[in-house]
């Protein structure tokens, strides 16, 4: 007979070793946790991690999600470190409910990177095909490291986080900009890893998503993917983004991302390395 105290030691170091998902949220931004989660389960049925909503006051009525209330809003650091604090798991998935899955996820891929960061000493390793890129040795590596001294080594968006790398770099009162700009600075003292992916990967990331929100307004080209989910009522409160901002986005988006391609191109005919270090 299976000694209970052993069993549930066996089961809490499993816990505290293995990996959970974080969605960072708040009350102000419910509207967002049914088009999120209609399109996590739609996308990733079997998803082997548990699922964490960190929020206020309010719950989202959904068994597969665990809610994590924080209470009156403080900041945005204050709030993810009292989050972080109730979940035990020693490495994170952190996720923002305002990007969204769009494809079908390969669990098994998933998977594989997780584990591949971990045996590397990973601090934070980003999921989505979102800049500073990496462009390793191997073409088939789907990701590499970022070196220290750059500017957005880290990012607030859907990444694997070793917890406790980033309750390091957590400072009480900072935004999440302010986390990205001086948590990059920070991060040179640490002795774990940062990965991005590699450039090579860029149109078949880990995870594909929409981006649904910017500066509070829904981000014009969302509309045509939320009507397509059956999703198109759910967020009709909010105002959509004008048709010069989103022009604007655009355009800057193809400028970095052709910059993007020319740097990479560059460095692959130099020989392997990160592509752009400042």
């Amino acid at each position: 007979m299976l000694d209970v105290s052993i069993a549930n030691s066996q089961m809490s170091n499993t816990i505290k070793e293995g990996v959970a998902i974080l969605v960072v949220s708040c009350d102000a931004y419910k509207d967002l946790w049914h088009p999120f989660f209609h399109c996590f389960f739609k996308y990733w049925p079997d998803c082997p991690y548990p699922v964490f909503l960190g929020s206020n006051f309010v719950s989202y009525q959904d068994d597969r999600v665990k809610a994590v209330l924080v209470g009156r809003d403080v900041d945005y650091s204050s709030n993810l470190f009292k989050m972080l604090e109730n979940i035990e798991h020693e490495y994170i998935i952190l996720w923002i409910e305002d990007r969204i899955l769009s494809k079908p996820v390969d669990t098994s891929r998933i998977q594989n990177l997780v584990n591949l960061a971990k045996n590397q000493n990973v601090g934070y390793l980003r999921l989505i095909a979102l800049w500073p890129f990496a462009v390793p040795r191997d073409k088939l590596q789907e990701f590499g490291e970022i070196s220290k001294g750059h500017k957005y080594r880290i990012s607030i968006t859907v990444a694997l986080w070793k917890k406790s790398v980033l309750l390091k770099l957590l400072r009480p009162g900072e935004t999440a900009w302010d986390l990205e700009r001086q948590g990059s600075k920070r991060s040179n003292d640490f002795d774990e890893k940062f990965f991005s992916l590699s450039f090579s990967i860029i149109d078949s990331p880990p995870f594909s998503d929409q981006h649904l929100i910017m500066k509070g307004k829904l981000v014009r080209n969302t509309t045509d993917f939320l009507r397509r989910e059956k999703l198109g009522t759910e967020l009709s409160l909010r105002q959509i983004q004008t048709f010069w901002s989103y022009l604007y986005y655009r355009a800057y988006s193809n400028f970095v991302n052709f910059a993007t391609y020319l740097r990479w191109r560059w460095v692959s005919f130099r020989g392997a390395g990160f592509f752009d270090r400042r």
